[in-house]
Order: C-alpha cells, then sequence, then structure tokens
C-alpha cells in the first residue's frame, strides 16, 4: 500500500491549523510562540488513520510570507495538497505564491478546501466560488474538486475524509529500490535518547542499524530507532514522514538542511545545471548574475544565475541555468527546487536540477551555447567585457569579477587597468563600467532630466531626490552617487541649490515674466531684513507663482516654505554675521537683530535656515561660524 503524504497549503489565517485538528485530533501549532501569534512558524506534522486503513501523514507548511522557505521545506515527498482558501477572504496574494510554489515543484494533485462556510451568507460564498474558479482556471488547478467545509461545526469535514481517501487509494506507490535520502528539516534532542532529525524519506528504504552518510559533512552515522507517525518501526519506506534516533552524533553536529543518505555518493556541489520555468509576473526575468535565493529540500541558498543558451530567461518561458552557489549542496539529478529574488523575496522561477556537477568550464556560458567555443578560446579581457555588457547590473566590483572569473582580485588588478587605460572600462568608487554601460546611463539620465526641463521650463532643473528615485530600480544610492560624478565631471549636467540641469540649460523668461520679476525682485529689495511672505509676492502678478519658483535659490532664498528674502540680502546677512564673529568670537539673536534693524521674528527666521545650512552653529543661547561659514 502506498505511503501517502499530505500538505496543506494557503494564507495566513485561513484555517489551515485548525482544520487538520479537525480531522486528525492533532494540534500542529505546538511551540509557545506559534500559539502566541497564531500562526505556523515552522512546520507542523499530524498524521490521519482513514477508513480503509491507511495512515496518512499531514505536513502544515507556513502560510506566512517569511516562512515561505519553510513551506518549501516541507513539499519534498508530498502527494496531494489540500490547498486552504478563507470563505470570507477568497484567494489572496500569498495563496497565488503558493500556488505558483507547489506547480513550480511539479505537484498537480490538489483539493481545494474552502473553509469557514458556516461563517459566510451563502451568496457572498457562491461569489467566492465563482472568484476561485476564475482566478485558477489557468493553472493546474483549474479543474480541482472544491470542498466547502467549516472546521468549528464540522460542515464538510466528512465529505472531505472521502475525498483525501479516494486520492489516497489512486497514488501510485512509490519506487522502492533506490538508495534513502532525507532531507532534515528539524533536529532535537531526546531525554535518554540522544539527537532525533526528522524528514520525509525519498528514494528508498531505510532499516534500524543502517549506516548513513552525513552532508555535507561526510560523517559517518548509524540509525538507532525509527519512528513513523509515532509508532516505533524497524523499517521506514519512501514517501513516509520519518524520525530517526541516531548514534554517536549531538545535536550540534547536524542541522536543518543536511542530507542522510545510504549513498556515499551524493555530491557536495558549488554548482548546478538546471532547467527553469519563470513566472510570467517577473518583471525584468532571470539574467546574467541576478543574486537569487535558492530553495532545494530543506536548505535555502544565496546562489547567482548564468543563463545557458540565452541572454536571459524571459518572464513565462523556460530555459537553462548554470547556478553559482555561496554554500554547497547535497542534491541530486531531477530534484525540484524554488527560485526567489534576493530582495525583495518573492518567488521568480522553479525547477529541476540536471547535473549537479557540471563541468568548470561551463562557468563562462553566458550568452548561447553556440557561443561557448569562441568564450573559453576568448582572452580575460574579452570574458570580463562579456560578463559586464550581458549583466543587468551596470556597476562591477573587482569580487564579483573575481567570483566570477575563480581568481583572486589581486590577479585581475593589471587587467582592469589596463582595460580603463584602452577605455573599455570606467573605474569608480563603487566599480566598474563598460564604456558601452555608462553610454547606456548617460542617455537614460539626460532623457530624465531633459523631460523634466521640458514640462517645467522655468524650474532651475530636476530635484536631485527625484532624479535619484528613478533611477533607483536598477541602482544603488553609492551607484548614483558615482554616475552624477561622471556625468558632471564630463560636463553633461550642473547641479545647484540640490537640483541638477543639462549644462546647457537656462531659465529663459518672456517680457511678461520679466516684469513679475522685477516686482518681486522690488518687494523683497524694500523689505531688506524682513522676510516677506510667499502667497504675498504670488499676487502681485498672474505670471508671479511660476516666476518665484523659478527664482529660488537663484535669485531668492526660501527660508522656509512660507517666508522669502532676497538672495542678495541673505548673502549680505552672513558677510555682517562673518565680520562680527571674527571681532566678538560669538553672536546672540539680539545682536544680530541690532545690526539688521529687523524684528525678532525675522532675525529667528534668517538664523534657524543659516544654522539648518551649517553657515552657523547654535551653541546654547550663542552662535557662533558652521563649516560652510568659516
Amino acid at each position: 500500500m502506498a505511503n501517502i503524504v499530505i500538505g496543506t497549503a494557503g494564507h495566513i489565517d485561513h484555517g489551515k491549523t485548525t482544520l487538520i485538528k479537525a480531522l486528525t485530533g492533532i494540534e500542529t501549532d505546538t511551540t509557545k510562540e506559534e500559539k502566541k501569534r497564531g500562526m505556523s512558524i515552522n512546520l507542523g506534522f499530524a498524521y490521519l488513520d482513514l477508513k480503509n486503513g491507511m495512515r496518512v501523514g499531514i505536513v502544515d507548511v507556513p502560510g506566512h510570507e517569511k516562512f515561505i522557505k519553510n513551506m518549501v521545506a516541507g513539499l519534498p515527498g508530498i502527494n496531494l495538497v489540500l490547498l486552504v482558501i478563507d470563505a470570507q477572504e477568497g484567494i489572496m496574494p500569498q495563496t497565488k505564491e503558493h500556488i505558483d510554489i507547489l506547480t513550480l515543484l511539479g505537484i498537480r494533485d490538489f483539493l481545494i478546501v474552502l473553509t469557514k462556510v458556516d461563517t459566510v451568507d451563502p451568496d457572498l460564498k457562491e461569489l467566492v466560488v465563482d472568484d476561485i474558479r476564475d482566478q485558477l482556471k489557468e493553472t493546474p488547478l483549474a479543474d480541482a474538486e472544491i470542498i466547502e467545509t467549516d472546521a468549528v461545526t464540522g460542515t464538510g469535514i466528512p465529505e472531505l475524509l472521502e475525498r483525501i481517501q479516494t486520492h489516497a487509494e489512486n497514488i501510485s506507490e512509490t519506487t522502492q529500490n533506490g538508495q534513502a535520502r532525507i532531507n532534515v528539516d528539524r533536529v532535537f534532542s531526546v531525554k535518554g535518547f540522544g539527537t532525533v532529525i526528522t524528514g520525509t524519506l525519498l528514494d528508498g528504504p531505510i532499516k534500524v542499524g543502517t549506516e548513513l552518510h552525513l552532508y555535507p559533512e561526510g560523517k559517518k552515522v548509524r540509525v538507532r530507532n525509527i519512528q513513523v507517525h509515532e509508532t516505533d518501526v524497524e523499517e521506514a519506506f519512501p514517501g513516509q514522514r520519518t524520525a530517526l534516533n541516531l548514534a554517536n552524533l549531538s545535536k550540534d553536529e547536524i542541522q536543518r538542511g543536511d542530507v542522510l543518505s545510504i549513498s556515499d555518493k551524493l555530491h557536495d556541489t558549488w554548482m548546478l545545471d538546471v532547467k527553469i520555468k519563470c513566472l510570467p509576473e517577473v518583471e525584468n526575468g532571470i539574467g546574467l548574475w541576478d543574486r537569487v535565493r535558492l530553495l532545494i529540500g530543506t536548505r535555502e541558498v544565496m546562489a547567482r544565475t548564468v543563463p545557458l543558451g540565452a541572454e536571459w530567461i524571459a518572464p513565462g518561458t523556460e530555459g537553462f541555468l548554470q547556478l553559482r552557489l555561496e554554500e554547497q549542496v547535497a542534491v541530486k539529478e531531477r530534484d525540484h527546487f524554488i527560485l526567489r529574488a534576493y530582495s525583495p523575496m518573492e518567488t521568480i522561477a522553479g525547477g529541476e536540477v540536471l547535473d549537479v556537477a557540471p563541468s568548470k568550464h561551463r562557468r563562462f556560458k553566458v550568452e548561447v551555447l553556440e557561443s561557448l567555443k569562441a568564450k573559453e578560446e576568448g582572452s580575460t579581457e574579452e570574458i570580463i567585457a562579456d560578463f559586464m555588457t550581458n549583466k543587468k547590473q551596470p556597476f562591477t566590483t573587482a569580487k564579483e569579477l573575481a567570483d566570477y572569473l575563480g581568481t583572486a582580485q589581486n590577479e585581475l588588478t593589471e587587467i582592469l587597468a589596463e582595460m580603463v587605460t584602452e577605455n573599455q572600462l570606467i573605474q569608480t568608487k563603487v566599480g566598474y563600467l563598460t564604456s558601452v554601460s555608462y553610454a547606456k546611463l548617460e542617455e537614460q539620465a539626460s532623457a530624465i532630466i531633459d523631460e523634466y526641463h521640458k514640462k517645467f521650463r522655468l524650474r532651475q532643473g530636476i530635484p536631485t531626490e527625484e532624479f535619484r528615485s528613478r533611477l533607483r530600480k536598477n541602482l544603488s544610492d553609492k551607484e548614483i552617487t558615482a554616475l552624477l560624478q561622471l556625468l558632471t565631471e564630463n560636463q553633461l549636467i550642473k547641479s545647484a541649490n540640490d537640483k541638477l540641469a543639462l549644462a546647457e540649460f537656462t531659465v529663459t523668461f518672456n517680457k511678461y515674466q520679466e516684469a513679475a520679476q522685477a516686482k518681486i525682485e522690488k518687494m523683497l529689495a524694500d523689505s531688506g531684513y524682513t522676510p516677506v511672505k510667499k502667497e504675498d509676492l504670488e499676487v502681485l502678478d498672474k505670471n508671479a507663482p511660476e516666476v518665484l519658483e523659478a527664482m529660488n535659490g537663484d535669485r531668492v532664498i526660501f527660508l522656509t516654505h512660507e517666508f522669502v528674502i532676497l538672495k542678495k540680502v541673505y548673502q549680505e546677512a552672513i558677510d555682517l554675521i562673518k565680520k562680527y564673529i571674527a571681532e566678538h568670537q560669538q553672536m546672540t539673536l539680539g545682536d544680530f537683530r541690532d545690526m539688521t534693524q529687523s524684528s525678532r521674528k525675522a532675525s529667528m527666521l534668517i538664523l534657524e535656515y543659516l544654522d539648518k545650512e551649517n553657515v552657523t552653529k547654535r551653541v546654547e543661547n550663542y552662535r557662533v561660524l558652521g563649516e560652510k561659514g568659516k
């Protein structure tokens, strides 16, 4: 008889744990933290005895986004999935991600369990069911049966048990002629027994007394005792949730993510050749050297992607990758896995392993397979240029290049310096750019600023922060700073008053705007050291509002969003302060008020702005010169 494992999946608070308790009487939220937070954090396990005598294992996988890796860890070996959906809420974003993960891992047998049906109006329930069908029509769950339940009242629970039994009877026996393997998902100690691990048994049977190999540590361990569904057994079979009591092994010597196997031929590998399917909603697809999270077995490992046979794997398509891992893993061909983006942590693809020990020459397969020979015979300079041209991120550090080439950074110093001299690369404080990449960034930056100039012809330029926000999707803040420095050095842009403009751009007023400017300047000049309210200036002329904004930082200073002063007067105030402090070492608010013959409020507005600009610095009740005032 087949050994069946059922998994539950669904959004947080949709009732997975409560449903399992109604089916089995077992509480899978066992830790204090899980009970306190009201959600599953780690994998929960239970078992169910069916009327036909079959005992079915159940894995309650976490529903919260933060615990997706725990969910994936529970899926290897699962035969049937109960997709749990709250009748009050319907399909949620987390539900969709769970469906993506399940299908990417090759699971095709589903039952949709609608929970809490007795808490909603029948008409609303029907609307939810229609919406579920509509949202799942393009997925492997399009024809999955929907079972309506309420774990509190017992509605639908008998019917669900019948459907589970029917599915269990139709699941074929797992092959038992392989070499047993377990991906460790939990490790704990039992007083009087020692170290115990749990996991789903894969590939072949295992008996008490069997010697296993621990990966990646390489240590040999012996099985002292086996439990399946809390019952001691002499032998466990593929597909069963299994607990192994291991002899001569402390709890600290094994951890979640490790692998136990009868075979001594598993590879601890740094690279994997894989075939993947990229999800349609992944905006940028998967490109060269993207940093991703590989979830395989019960491990999460950071990796870099190298597309094989194509420049990138487009959204909604399949393709081949080589994964360059940051930690070793022990896996087998045809193992399924999930790829999640490094940040934000979203599922982007899934697939299966084709080669667990690819040849090292494959590390240089960057574009199409037909170009492999040319790349292998190419110089280091050509490989660097090709790598940098095809990766998504324009900036590349020397460490990235060393990691990609499998060499030491100091061995690249001379080569990179020569490429800079030959204008193949541009060196910055945050990394290198190819000339082609810089040209693209230059074009992008020019387009952003030019678009702003055309939209706001009387403004001095785009605010620097707004410009940065337009580039943050592909560049870090440090990289944007480096780019701005290059653009300025190459005289493409100019910067003033925290605004960026194209080098040749100037604000030009027509005769009507010039008249408005004259009115504004006269009022401010007449007011002297007494700031004028913005609203009083804007009523001087119909063109005054946009002209005043264009003058900001150039002819006038906005001390606050409300008060304005003539820039010439502002500079005179700075000169007075510097002279006074040079003679008296410090200055009070009253001293400045007396010098300018202005009010206390006006003096305070000017001095607080100077403090903010670091021209002055307040110390208790007096001021000294700040860094910009010295």
